[in-house]
């Protein structure tokens, strides 16, 4: 019974030089460098994984201390642009006030201590250009709010009191007073 052999593509020992040898062997030596080649490559991409992992990690940490950080100042933020809105607005009044600004110093002379502003509200009549102040405040003690009142009806700056309310509601210690002023003409 014969032999039986396998089929090789190798070269043979004796066909060593041909050129389908040297093709083979070329193939098989750039196949393995680049085996070797990719297998390193991803090993390096296994490896700098961990790394990647850290810094993702590390940027997410950063980015959310730096969101909360914005959160947390996006309150101040609102208040500080309405107050300067505010602000605007005042220096706008102030531009063409017609000297509010003594009027309410008269005001706040004329005031006892005790006395709490809830509202304060300056405007001229556009049609004689007297200064009407609407005024409703609250107080504890009867007697401030007679001192105030006194105080007002002497001021020379005011021309005109009119005390719109006076009430003390049941089981409430203090007293809502609503008040009218008219300022004399200023020269």
């Amino acid at each position: 019974m014969p032999v039986k052999r396998e089929p090789s593509l190798l070269p043979d020992a004796e066909n060593a030089n041909s050129l389908f040898a040297r093709i083979l062997r070329w193939t098989t030596t750039v196949g393995r460098f680049t085996i070797v080649f990719t297998e390193l490559i991803v090993i390096c991409a296994f490896l700098s994984r961990f790394w990647l992992d850290r810094k993702n990690s590390d940027l997410s940490d950063v980015i959310r201390q730096q969101k909360a950080i914005l959160e947390s100042t996006q309150d101040f933020e609102k208040e500080f642009l309405l107050l300067q809105q505010r602000l605007i607005a005042v220096k706008e009044l102030y531009s063409v006030n017609p000297g509010y600004g003594s009027k309410i110093k008269s005001l706040v002379e004329s005031t006892p201590p005790d006395i709490i502003y809830n509202l304060l509200s300056l405007r001229q009549n556009s049609d004689d250009n007297l200064i009407i102040t609407d005024i409703d405040l609250v107080s504890y003690k009867e007697e401030s709010i007679i001192d105030f009142i006194t105080n007002l009806v002497i001021n020379p700056e005011i021309d005109t009191v009119a005390v719109n309310k006076i009430e003390k509601r049941p089981r409430d210690s203090r007293y809502l007073v609503q008040v009218s002023l008219v300022f004399k003409k200023s020269l």
